[in-house]
């Protein structure tokens, strides 16, 4: 995609490595957008991008639940 080549290609001298430094970055970047600027990229991607980027939310998104559950459980079983 190249929004996210353009954002790399900004701050790759900023990363070193490490996951919280990339995720500063987009989510600062994000911020900076309207909804019809990131409509828009949606928009620009085509299938394949638009499946993984879905995947990719739908994944972590099922993650964060999974997570939630698990910590409420012990406190349930304690009861």
């Amino acid at each position: 995609m190249r929004f996210i080549d353009e954002v790399y290609e900004l701050y790759k001298g900023h990363f070193n490595g490490d996951e919280e430094d990339i995720t500063a970055v987009v989510v600062g970047v994000l911020h900076e957008q309207t909804r019809e600027d990131l409509l828009g990229l949606v928009e620009g991607m085509d299938e394949e991008e638009l499946f993984h980027m879905l995947a990719t939310y739908m994944i972590e998104v099922m993650k964060r639940k999974v997570a939630m559950e698990d910590e409420a459980f012990p406190a349930l079983l304690m009861q």
